[in-house]
């Protein structure tokens, strides 16, 4: 991976780092919540059953797991082995934090995704993984990357289940007064927040590893229209 890349990973690290810390205020409230609701955390209803369906799963995989919000779905729902983990140390803290509050740290590990630990992983490890919220959220180059790791450490038949942003067009963009760096990249104050690409790209990536065997379009709270996406795959 070039420098350009690395430094852009290092940047995004650095925002999530800071984006998904959380204050000792929202620490406490965490303390406070009820382990029974851990049904309400999920971002969406499809959301919370696509991560949900993971609990036939023996051993899960939650990659950029931020709060970990699908890796506890996974793990109340029925699955003894869950491991979220996220390069940035922020979220590792919070998901702790956040697993904690739900009751389910006894069948979580949670972990920091540091530079190469996707690929120490040993391969066939998990039959279910769940990526959202990742994948256009970094450099294409480095979504490929985590693309062919996740193929090489999920088992054949492995359920795999990527959450996807919505697919911005150039021309919505300029609607929006928004510019699109080499086309497709959204930067916002420098930072990396969106590679907006067509499902067609997004199956092309996917196809050499992955059975894709639907695709569903959801909204997160506030949004009228369900454009965002969640593909749900099968290891070849």
């Amino acid at each position: 991976m070039d420098t350009k890349t690395l430094q852009e990973n290092q940047r995004l690290i650095n925002f999530w780092d800071q984006a998904l810390a959380l204050s000792e205020e929202e620490r406490e409230e965490l303390r406070q919540i009820g382990p029974e609701s851990w049904k309400e955390i999920a971002p969406s209803e499809k959301l919370f059953q696509a991560a949900a369906s993971l609990a036939e799963c023996k051993s899960v995989l939650d990659y950029g797991c931020g709060n970990a919000w699908a890796g506890i779905i996974a793990a109340k729902s029925g699955c003894p082995d869950v491991t979220a983990a996220d390069p940035a140390p922020g979220a590792v803290s919070a998901a702790g934090v956040y697993a904690a509050a739900y009751g389910a740290e006894k069948q979580m590990r949670i972990t920091l995704a540091g530079e190469g630990w996707l690929q120490n992983v040993p391969a066939e490890t998990y039959d279910g993984i769940v990526c959202s919220n990742v994948l256009d959220v970094v450099p294409p180059e480095t979504a490929a990357e985590i693309i062919r790791e996740l193929a090489r450490i999920s088992k054949r038949g492995a359920k795999v289940i990527i959450g996807l942003n919505f697919y911005l067009s150039p021309e919505a963009a300029a609607r929006r007064n928004m510019e699109l760096a080499d086309g497709n990249r959204l930067y916002v104050d420098g930072v990396l927040r969106l590679v907006s690409r067509s499902d067609d790209e997004w199956k092309q990536d996917f196809a050499p590893f992955f059975t894709a065997e639907r695709l569903e379009h959801f909204a997160w709270p506030g949004e009228e229209a369900e454009t965002r996406r969640l593909f749900y795959l099968r290891k070849s």
